[in-house]
């Protein structure tokens, strides 16, 4: 029959290829590479999916948001030992430590635009890219845990008024590539404020190693104002590439252009970090301003009110000794009648200072004036008119 002939057929070849299977696994054995392989494989394929898993520990869920809140944890628990220090003591004993507690939280003295706030962490393999540099989406990522630690630092009675910041808009001109696994330091700062908005400038530095030969047109000294920029590309060189970048005849229809916003950058950066470019132990990477606000609930605050509050003025005369919490600045007795409980204050009435209590106090009582004056109202009217040409510039790209 052809049926049978067929099944007999498959059968034979069935019986062939299991003989086939015995010889080969007969020789497997003989084969010593093989039999280790065979024997060490899944192993050595466990101890690799552990290794990635340790390198990316800080994409490890909940991890990111112990970075960035670990200030809170800090002063949480500062406050917390501070209230256990005086369980026991009188109310007004209590109000006093909580007051002391407070201001020493507080920037008093300080120059706003002077004061720098680092904020150090490394690039892990896990915000890096293909490039084995740091990821341009990282730095975002980054920015969160520098811009919330100095806001913490700089306006710690804004917050404990229920204040919050919230972001508007950043802009970054990448300058230089940070390699993998390196170290560097965010530093924070502010650059200008006007009636709403405020101005931080963060910069992405690494300290240089000396062992190193120095090269020319190194990276330690701010990117010439001379339109140069860094050119965009999937790939990022190991070292910069710069192309100079030719605007249209016609421009923006303001006649604002890249270079512009680019100059208006790099001129701001200069202006705010005088000494960077003779700073021979940093290599500038990266410069970034943010543009937030400060409410409390829906109401906006001005920033010079925010400031004031947390201690910032202008420098004493030349010859005094620098404002602090035992010498504290003419304005800040006024501050603290409003916000200090021992000098008949609270935090209900800082809060509703900020809620627009200060549309009410009159013009010659106005301590943040006083306070932000001078030298200090010169440089931010200086930096806020080469702020507002970088924001314009790149305003115009909506029309685009």
């Amino acid at each position: 029959m052809p049926g049978a002939a067929v099944s007999s057929s498959i059968s034979a070849l069935s019986k062939r290829q299991q003989q086939l299977l015995a010889i080969l696994r007969s020789s497997l054995p003989r084969v010593p590479a093989l039999r280790l392989f065979q024997h060490h494989a899944p192993t050595v394929a466990k101890y690799l999916v552990c290794l990635l898993f340790l390198l990316n520990w800080r994409s490890w869920p909940f991890v990111w948001h112990f970075r960035i809140f670990r200030p809170v944890f800090v002063i949480r628990l500062s406050y917390r030992w501070m209230k256990l220090r005086t369980l026991f003591s009188s109310r007004t004993i209590q109000a006093i430590e909580e007051d002391r507690w407070g201001d020493a939280l507080a920037p008093i003295g300080e120059n706003p635009i002077a004061m720098v706030v680092p904020y150090n962490t490394s690039a892990t393999m896990d915000d890096c890219d293909f490039n084995l540099h740091l990821s341009n989406s990282s730095y975002a990522k980054t920015l969160d845990g520098a811009r919330f630690k100095a806001a913490l630092l700089m306006f710690p009675h804004f917050f404990r008024a229920g204040g919050w910041m919230p972001l508007a808009v950043t802009h970054y001109h990448f300058i230089h590539e940070i390699p993998i696994f390196a170290k560097y330091e965010v530093r924070t700062s502010v650059a200008a404020w006007d009636q709403k908005w405020l101005y931080l400038i963060c910069k992405f530095v690494t300290k240089k190693d000396p062992k190193k030969s120095k090269k020319p047109n190194q990276a330690g000294s701010l990117p010439p104002a001379s339109g140069e920029s860094f050119a965009a590309s999937v790939r990022i060189p190991a070292d910069e590439v710069s192309s100079t970048v030719t605007p249209l005849t016609n421009g923006s229809p303001n006649g604002s252009t890249e270079v512009d916003t680019q100059a208006a950058l790099q001129a701001v950066t200069a202006e705010l970090f005088p000494n960077d470019g003779d700073d021979e132990n940093v290599t500038l990477h990266t410069v970034s301003v943010s543009q937030l606000c400060f409410k409390v609930g829906r109401l906006t605050v001005p920033p010079a009110v925010a400031l004031a509050c947390n201690g910032f003025s202008i420098p004493p005369p030349a010859g005094e000794a620098p404002y602090s919490r035992e010498r504290p600045p003419p304005h800040w007795p006024q501050a603290k009648l409003i916000m200090s409980v021992p000098a008949g204050g609270s935090t209900k009435k800082l809060r509703q200072l900020m809620q627009g209590g200060w549309k009410d106090v009159p013009e010659d009582k106005r301590f943040w004036d006083k306070a932000l004056g001078g030298v200090i109202e010169d440089r931010r009217k200086r930096n806020l008119v080469l702020l507002e040409a970088m924001r314009t510039g790149l305003s115009h790209a909506r029309t685009m």
